[in-house]
């Protein structure tokens, strides 16, 4: 087929993840589709290049047929095409009210969408979307995709109605779309509250020990968190409880194998262990929660190794010692579970 001579950006996330599915290193990449080194890099940034070469480039590295496939979602609206998440704005009995966030991307190399919604019949009644893009996934690869993503639904019907984990109201697939509905609940993620310097006090014993609490809820379960970050917690806008959600990559012990990237992304706070072919067990999520810690209590994160806690902080001993062990790079010597750090925190004043 003939191509015009005009630059086109594909989509550098859905690259990824192609090239992470194939398991091509870029070197490897450049090398299958035959482009200069410079060229190659610039398709996989998402940086203009021939639609031509963007074509013959997928063809040669995925078997694609059709460059439309992988083109950034803005060039496909220029070329009038339907991008939006949703048809007339609605999915099930919810409509959309307000997009949260714009696409993002899982350590799997999955784009997402975090969604505001409101039921179309009770008026008072809101919910949380979480859209996972799968249109361009052969139907199969959906299906293979879809197992993994019910995980998060897994984990709270197993946990059931818990004050630090989410609710999950629905799950479907719509149109390619995979849509994981929770319980709506006001407020921000911790991520967002840290940006403001390092937590007070109270903010610092309240917030910790209810991540605490809720981590040890997932353990007695035996499902190991993974992927513990500020951006996964919600304060509750009424009370600053904190609420563990995007439980998708989450591991159940003894359960179905949990989708792995061959490529894992940075992670500040992942536990060394979770990227390795080491046995992983919930010291991994302790490690996560021990990172979590000094950076909310000293406002920066420090590199792994080099965790210290403020001397001027009024933290007890007892708490500044388990939060220490708790990030020790081996497992071994991390506390064995969560009592010892919940019984660190609760006899904090």
């Amino acid at each position: 087929m003939e191509l015009e001579q005009r630059s086109f950006r594909a989509d550098p996330l859905l690259l990824k993840r192609l090239r992470i599915a194939a398991g091509l290193t870029v070197q490897k990449f450049q090398e299958r589709t035959e482009l200069k080194v410079d060229t190659a890099r610039k398709l996989l940034r998402g940086e203009p290049v021939f639609l031509s070469t963007l074509a013959e480039a997928v063809q040669k590295a995925f078997q694609i047929e059709n460059p439309l496939e992988v083109l950034h979602p803005e060039e496909l609206a220029r070329l009038g095409m339907r991008t939006e998440v949703a048809a007339a704005g609605q999915v099930l009995e919810w409509r959309i009210e307000e997009h949260l966030s714009g696409w993002r991307e899982t350590s799997n190399g999955l784009q997402y969408q975090l969604l505001r919604l409101r039921h179309r019949f009770l008026e008072g009644r809101l919910a949380r979307g979480k859209c996972y893009e799968l249109r361009h996934l052969s139907t199969e690869e959906q299906n293979r995709v879809e197992a993994y993503l019910r995980r998060h639904v897994e984990v709270c019907e197993r946990i059931g109605a818990d004050p630090h984990i989410a609710a999950n109201l629905t799950a479907a697939r719509i149109d390619g779309l995979w849509w994981v509905l929770d319980r709506w609940e006001a407020g921000e993620t911790l991520a967002d509250r840290m940006r403001g310097g390092p937590l007070g006090d109270y903010e610092l014993r309240f917030i910790l020990t209810g991540i605490a609490q809720g981590l040890a809820t997932l353990h007695r379960a035996k499902i190991i968190r993974r992927e513990l970050s500020p951006g996964s917690v919600l304060l509750r806008e009424s009370s600053d409880r904190p609420l563990l959600t995007d439980l998708e990559l989450a591991k159940i012990t003894g359960h179905v194998p949990t989708v792995s990237p061959e490529e894992w992304p940075e992670d500040p706070y992942r536990a060394p262990e979770v990227t390795g072919d080491a046995p992983l067990d919930i010291r991994a999520d302790i490690y996560s929660w021990g990172r979590i810690f000094v950076e909310a209590a000293s406002g920066e994160l420090p590199p792994p190794g080099s965790e210290t806690l403020p001397t001027a902080a009024s933290i007890p001993l007892a708490v500044r010692e388990v939060v220490l062990a708790a990030v020790e790079r081996l497992p071994s010597r991390r506390p064995p579970d969560m009592r010892p750090v919940l019984r660190a925190l609760r006899a904090w004043p």
